[in-house]
């Protein structure tokens, strides 16, 4: 049984519902966009995170504190 990948599963998705709206060449950039997208996503969800891990907070002073 062939495994079929997660853009193929969207991508087909995407042109089910708009395949007929679009032109091809458009469709293709759709697939480029899609396979962004999931390349950043699977960047996500490598990242390990426990429960009570909190955002990173990055502290910047408002107007010039200088001393």
């Amino acid at each position: 049984m062939q495994s079929i990948s997660e853009t193929e599963i969207l991508f087909n998705l995407i042109k089910t519902r708009f395949g007929d709206r679009v032109t091809p060449e458009e469709l293709e950039e759709m697939r480029k966009g899609l396979t962004a997208i999931l390349d950043a996503v699977t960047a996500l969800r490598s990242v390990k995170l426990e429960n009570g891990d909190e955002p990173h907070q990055f502290f910047k002073p408002h107007g010039d504190c200088a001393p």
